[in-house]
């Protein structure tokens, strides 16, 4: 599939809000765009994602990657995206399956080995998931605890980008 989408979370003050993250992966010349009003953290996942996925023996396709956060309107910040990033635009070239990818939301910051770190916030992004209805999310290992503390949404803990393909049926070398 060239277009994939999952979730991610946006946390406004102390309120979460569920940002849907769309990944098309198209025949131009090859690039990797972050659209939908990025923060300059947020807007540097690019290279965390692409370092990422190629220490995780994922690499990224060379063409162009265009990964929008939508509501486009809603600001956005931090690197607690990255996850969602990588997920969403590995989806638009593996077989991840779209109907699992679209009812979870992925909240967590890349190592550029692929080792995913705890994000300020997880306990309002959580809640903000659950909200939105999404049945699963996907935190660090190391927020997993935090997390499930809300009641009504399946948490999911995961050491690394490799850890979480491998939930989402991807062989990938797991640091």
């Amino acid at each position: 599939m060239s277009l994939a989408r999952t979730w991610a979370i946006s946390l406004v003050g102390i309120e979460g809000v569920a940002v849907e993250v769309e990944a098309d992966l198209s025949d131009q010349l090859p690039d990797f765009r972050i659209i939908g009003l990025a923060d300059r953290a947020l807007g540097e996942s690019s290279q965390r994602v692409r370092n990422a996925c190629a220490n995780s023996d994922v690499p990224l396709p060379s063409r162009r990657l265009t990964v929008n956060l939508s509501p486009a309107s809603l600001p956005k910040h931090g690197s607690g995206f990255d996850l969602a990033i990588a997920v969403a635009a590995l989806a638009t070239q593996l077989p991840i399956s779209a109907d699992a990818l679209i009812r979870t939301a992925h909240i967590g910051e890349l190592g550029l080995d692929g080792r995913l770190r705890p994000v300020p916030g997880i306990l309002p992004a959580v809640m903000a998931a659950a909200r939105a209805g999404l049945e699963t999310v996907v935190v660090p290992r190391a927020s997993e605890d935090e997390a499930a503390l809300v009641p009504g949404i399946t948490v999911v803990g995961a050491t690394s980008l490799g850890d979480v393909l491998s939930r989402h049926g991807i062989d990938a070398r797991i640091p």
